[in-house]
């Protein structure tokens, strides 16, 4: 229920960069992924205040970019999920 609640409120847009999604998925509905900003892994809730929904670049940049703390908190990125996302809760601090 998450994931749907998440891609549905993002309507085919990443929350991150804002770009509108690559491509249509085979039943017409726009390809964005669900990433969770306080991984599940370590701890974090499978919640919409800890979900966003983002293209496949900004999903692998918030895993693996050099800067993907930078992406998540408004340190230097242009982009900041906290900073851009009112539902969103820190669970890190």
């Amino acid at each position: 229920m998450v994931k749907a609640w998440i891609l549905q409120e993002a309507n085919g847009v990443c929350e991150l960069c804002n770009s509108d999604s690559l491509f249509l998925k085979d039943n017409g509905k726009p390809y964005l992924e669900v990433h969770h900003v306080h991984h599940l892994a370590n701890g974090g809730s499978d919640t919409i205040s800890n979900a966003v929904g983002v293209c496949p670049n900004c999903h692998r940049a918030l895993h693996y970019s050099i800067k993907r703390d930078e992406l998540v908190y408004a340190l230097y990125a242009l982009y900041a999920l906290y900073d851009k996302i009112d539902r969103l809760v820190d669970e890190c601090n």
